[in-house]
């Protein structure tokens, strides 16, 4: 069978798989029984009066029902709208309103922010609990036993509305079923080695993230089993290399560092089924990696993606012969660095990387001016720093734009910024990343209070912690006569430049 949609996968899979184990844990789940899990949400869904363009919301925490969801709102013909569940209400708020969703499916520990924002959102229908609270619908209800209504669905018709924290706040690229499957085509590639069909995978980042998306799409199309986290416990994670011989993971390099930091705890168990762990979404740490592999045998290598072209964009071929920490050769897509004004610069010269190619996003959702800023003449402007040498190997060295990575999560300065100004006592605010350990970066806070007003450095770090996700959350504070506006990134420069020493 061909596949030209994303919604077509779970149907191949069944054809080609049938009763191999798509689930190893938490609950054991056939490729067939998956298609047919999926096919009863889509029929439910279109009950419902969810169809071909619909926003459908997934505000829920690693488990198989996000899979069903998954694939019944693109068999429906829905576009799906991933929400970390860590996000609190006035994040949810306003990705929920900016999308547009007509649906979301909730669970008992997302329920509560959805119901202090369900009546501020018109579009907003349908609350669909999948453990049976705090919903309008339970899954059980909804699942249909009839087959879903045929939809048209053309390979460049909007799949997935994946929001990514920029600048200013949050941007939803929006991809295709097209820039999804031709990441997938180059990921399932034998020379790249990345992904074999005898694979097991761990898929422990979170299912709100792009990559993991195309690990997931990625094991349909190979038939690989997944052993599904809901999150990083060291000891659980372990326990499930060893039993269930997985054989690949996706980590941050905060994580792979968290593990290096218990030799005594990973030594424990036989690891001799990984291949490897792939380092996302942080600066690779070169000592990290070969103490980790020092320890377990076990490679880590490193690789280059983002929301706005499907995930993954750089890859090493694993086993290869890469020097540890390259980001490999591009996946299917042109790439270049560029200076400001688009000319592109001389080997090794740092500059702007773009890239080009047909998993490049169609655009931001609802943001033309945003989407003109990045997109030109079909080249994707990233806003990341890199070198390219004469052999063409690419090295990261930076952000053009002012964003923070924290543990893997992108965190939008602007965004805390505008939390802290909301402080009584807080004339103006600005947010900056310091490094940290790993290659990470930890959110510092610079604040100028108002005159004759109080507040101290912990109190603003629990205003901020109640009402963003925590992974958002103020590490330092540091109180300052004024910020200079007009020379911001300077003044951002030096104050962290500063802190360092």
């Amino acid at each position: 069978m061909e596949v030209s949609t994303l919604s077509q996968l779970p149907k191949r899979a069944a054809e080609e798989f049938g009763d191999k184990p798509f689930l190893l844990y938490p609950s054991l789940l056939t490729f067939k029984q998956l298609d047919a899990e999926s096919d009863r949400v889509a029929s439910g869904l279109a009950e419902l009066g969810v169809g071909k363009g619909d926003r459908v919301a997934l505000y829920l925490w690693n488990r198989p029902e996000f899979v069903y969801a998954l694939f019944g709102a693109l068999k429906a013909g829905a576009i799906v709208v991933p929400i970390d569940p860590a996000f609190r209400e006035r994040e949810v708020r306003t990705l929920l309103a900016d999308s547009g969703s007509k649906a979301v499916f909730l669970e008992e520990a997302t329920s509560p922010v959805i119901q202090n924002v369900k009546e501020e959102l018109r579009e907003l229908k349908h609350l669909i609990s999948v453990t049976g609270e705090g919903g309008t619908t339970s899954l059980r209800e909804l699942e249909k036993p009839s087959p879903p209504p045929p939809v048209q669905l053309s390979p460049e018709d909007p799949a997935v509305l994946m929001y990514a924290a920029r600048e200013k706040g949050y941007l939803g690229a929006v991809l295709t079923h097209t820039n999804f499957l031709s990441v997938l085509k180059h990921l399932a590639s034998p020379e790249l080695s990345f992904g074999k069909p005898e694979d097991r995978v761990a898929l422990l980042h979170l299912m709100n993230s792009v990559f993991s998306l195309d690990e997931l799409f990625l094991s349909l199309r190979l038939g690989n089993s997944v052993v599904l986290e809901k999150s990083f416990d060291i000891e659980v994670f372990l326990s499930h290399v060893e039993q269930l011989w997985v054989s690949k993971v996706l980590l941050t390099m905060s994580n792979i560092m968290l593990l290096t930091d218990l030799p005594n705890v990973i030594t424990k168990y036989d690891l001799s089924s990984l291949r490897f762990i792939c380092n996302v979404e942080e600066a690779y740490n070169r000592e990290v990696a070969e103490e980790f592999r020092s320890l377990t045998g076990v490679p880590v290598i490193n690789s280059y993606g983002l929301a706005e072209a499907s995930g993954f964009v750089n890859l090493p071929r694993v086993g290869g012969e890469t020097p540890p920490g390259s980001l490999g050769s591009p996946l299917g897509v042109e790439e270049k660095v560029v200076d400001e004004q688009g000319k592109e610069v001389e080997p090794g010269k740092v500059g702007e990387l773009v890239v080009r190619g047909p998993q490049v996003m169609k655009g931001y959702w609802n943001r033309p001016e945003e989407t003109a800023r990045v997109l030109r003449d079909g080249w994707l402007y990233t806003g990341d720093l890199a070198t390219i040498d004469s052999a063409g190997n690419l090295e990261l060295v930076g952000r053009k734009k002012r964003m923070i990575k924290f543990r893997g999560f992108g965190i939008s300065p602007e965004e805390v910024e505008g939390v802290l100004k909301e402080h009584e006592a807080v004339m103006d605010a600005v947010v900056a990343g310091r490094p940290g350990l790993a290659g990470g970066e930890i959110p510092v806070a610079f604040v100028a209070l108002k005159q004759g007003m109080r507040a101290t450095a912990g109190e603003l770090m629990r205003w901020v912690e109640e009402r963003l996700a925590p992974f958002k959350r103020i590490r330092e504070v540091e109180f300052v006569p004024l910020i200079p506006r007009d020379r911001l990134q300077e003044f951002i420069q030096r104050m962290t430049s500063r802190r360092r020493r």
